[in-house]
Order: structure tokens, then C-alpha cells, then sequence
């Protein structure tokens, strides 16, 4: 009985984790370059076979488990970044990009470097390209980026020029392996590792859609939900037998 609990626990523990990363992507399915995150589940058989067997080391923490703090039931293995490319959507903005090659490199106002795809770029009042949220979108030195006041073409290496040829920068993309990046928001990665610097695939006139489907997000979430509810009733049930076995054992006793 005790370990139908811990069972039904550990079930339930994993759908509520589930449902915060279902609903996250949901919330974030008009995001611009927004990548949903996926959840593998695993049981404790699976885990302690994984134990038992040499891996290589160091693991990432986030799919180390330790064996013993529940003893029983499933668990979220570890959540992972669905980096499929999202649909392109025209904007009718000349300074709006999408690139097939990697991720944009930006920077915060305190020097924090970014990498995106989200590329619903414009002009500050001084000029420079930014993002939405005010970051400076980077060429390949690191440098920031000065635009005329209009008429812009974006190749597809990412150089910005004017109709007479006038070059303004180049618009770096950088390519990485999935394990080398860290999400640092909607749409944002950080990475401890440099990336590969990539040319090619950049397009003008176009953003990268959220790679979340919603029917298909809201179909899991119903799933997980209706998981959720059929753990606590089994969950109810454990408890009410418990506590009556308890009772029936101060009968004994008394």
C-alpha cells in the first residue's frame, strides 16, 4: 500500500511539472522565435537500470536523478528544447529576418550576450538595430549595428546595405549544438560555449513563427490533466484505506 502512495505521488508530481511546461508553451505560441520545451518521463526501473550502468560524466543536472528520495513511481527524466524550426511569417518591415543558420547574437544594455531567433528587429532612436525588447542585435566582431533612416536590403549572409551599394554591417548568426544552449527567456539562449559562426539562410522581410502547435499542446495538457486527477483519486483511496487499517489495528490492539 505504502508504495501504491509513493506511486501515485510521483505520478502526480510529474503531471503538475508537466502541466507548468504545457502551459508555458501554450502562453508563448504567438512568441516570435519562441522553441517549446518537451518532457520525457521515466519510471524508477528505468532510473535504477541507468544507475547501475557505466554513462559518461559529468551528466547535466537537470537529468541526474537521485535514487531514494521518492523509492517508487515516475518522475520527470528532464525537459528538453524542441529547436524545430518554426513557420515563417511575413511582416512587411524591412528590418524584420529569419535565418535558417543558427541563432542572432544580441546584447543587453549590461553586456549580457543573447542568441535568438526571433529576429523582429528595428532602428533605436539612435539607429542601431535592436530587438523588440531594446538589445542590441550584434555583427560578427560583437559590435553593434548603425542603420541609415530607410531603405535597407539584408542579403541572404546577412549584410545590410543601401540601393547604392553602402554596407551598414552584417548580421552575425552563430550555430550551436542543442546541450551548448541555456534558456534565458521566451525566446532567448545564453551559452557558455562560443558558437560556430554561420553565414547563409538569412531572409528579409520575415520572422520565425513559435514552433508550438496549440492543438496539439492542449491535447497533451488534457491528457496530463486527466492523469493528474486519476492519481489523486487513487490517491484518496490509498489514504482512506490507510487510515482505516490504522483504525482496525487500534481495535486489534486495544
Amino acid at each position: 500500500m505504502i508504495k501504491g502512495i509513493y506511486s501515485s505521488f510521483t505520478a502526480l508530481e510529474a503531471a503538475w511539472r508537466y502541466q507548468d511546461v504545457l502551459a508555458n508553451n501554450i502562453a508563448n505560441a504567438n512568441t516570435a522565435g519562441f522553441k517549446r520545451e518537451v518532457a520525457s518521463q521515466q519510471s524508477f526501473a528505468d532510473v535504477l537500470l541507468s544507475q547501475q550502468m557505466p554513462v559518461p560524466a559529468p551528466l547535466p543536472a537537470r537529468i541526474q536523478a537521485v535514487i531514494g528520495q521518492i523509492g517508487t513511481g515516475t518522475f520527470i527524466a528532464e525537459f528538453a528544447t524542441d529547436f524545430q524550426e518554426g513557420t515563417l511569417q511575413p511582416t512587411g518591415s524591412e528590418l524584420s529576418l529569419a535565418t535558417s543558420a543558427g541563432f542572432f547574437q544580441i546584447e543587453s544594455e549590461d553586456g549580457t550576450r543573447f542568441y535568438t531567433r526571433d529576429g523582429s528587429f528595428g532602428r533605436d532612436a539612435a539607429g542601431d538595430l535592436v530587438t523588440t525588447q531594446g538589445y542590441y542585435v550584434l555583427d560578427p566582431d560583437g559590435a553593434r549595428i548603425n542603420l541609415p533612416a530607410t531603405g535597407v536590403v539584408v542579403s541572404p549572409d546577412g549584410v545590410i546595405s543601401t540601393e547604392d551599394g553602402t554596407v551598414y554591417g552584417t548580421v552575425a548568426t552563430y550555430d550551436f549544438q542543442p546541450a551548448q544552449l541555456q534558456r534565458a527567456g521566451e525566446a532567448y539562449f545564453t551559452s557558455a560555449t562560443p558558437g560556430q559562426l554561420v553565414s547563409g539562410g538569412v531572409r528579409q522581410g520575415l520572422v520565425e513563427r513559435s514552433n508550438t502547435s496549440i492543438v496539439e499542446e492542449m491535447t497533451t495538457l488534457l491528457a496530463v490533466q486527466r492523469t493528474f486527477q486519476a492519481n489523486q483519486t487513487v490517491l484518496a483511496l490509498l489514504d482512506r484505506t490507510l487510515d482505516q487499517a490504522a483504525g482496525q489495528l487500534g481495535r486489534v490492539g486495544g
